[in-house]
């Protein structure tokens, strides 16, 4: 292996291999572990391409109730830093982390879908590579100048410096995005 790519896509095969099997349920029923989400861990996209996190209480933490009003809209919600919630995501972590010789930082983006909301932020780019592994739901993504259909159990790879974005997302989709920084 003696190029960046290889190693990415050698990543990319890994983060392929590792079954992440969550359902809308289960990380409904996540998300209800009241001191697992303290401020900022739990995000929703709004319609200004801006982070809210107005469903926190004075303490700091998650009011689910409040952000489920958002879901159940169609807006789309980051989880960040989700390595740990699972058996799965954590032998995930495990695997790269042999391989990256560090921890790497694991978001799921969360969505009931929508037609007339934002799917994600517009195209944007990242100084670090990314690996998107969709867990379940169909979407459309635009990554570079190419359109592609993303279906469950697809890996994605972004480069860095690349722009992308989610273009459609008409029904609910979970995907677990992989930052490949430093």
């Amino acid at each position: 292996m003696n190029t960046t790519n290889d190693y990415l896509y050698l990543l990319a095969d890994v983060i392929k291999d590792s079954p992440v099997n969550l359902t809308e349920q289960q990380v409904l029923d996540l998300l209800q572990i009241k001191f697992r989400w303290p401020v900022d861990s739990v995000e929703t996209i709004n319609q200004y391409q801006k982070k809210s996190t107005e469903y926190y209480d004075s303490r700091g933490f998650l009011i689910y109730e409040r952000w489920k009003r958002l879901y159940d809209a169609g807006f789309t919600s980051i989880l960040c830093n989700v390595l740990d919630v699972t058996r799965e995501l954590r032998d995930l972590q495990d695997r790269l982390r042999l391989l990256r010789g560090s921890e790497t930082n694991g978001n799921l983006y969360f969505t009931k879908g929508t037609r007339s909301l934002r799917a994600s932020f517009d195209l944007h780019a990242h100084d670090y590579d990314v690996v998107v592994k969709i867990i379940y739901g169909r979407s459309i993504w635009q990554i570079g100048e190419q359109q592609l259909e993303a279906s469950p159990g697809d890996v994605l790879v972004i480069p860095m410096a690349t722009p992308h974005c989610v273009l459609e997302n008409p029904e609910p989709r979970l995907t677990l995005t992989l930052n490949m920084t430093a």
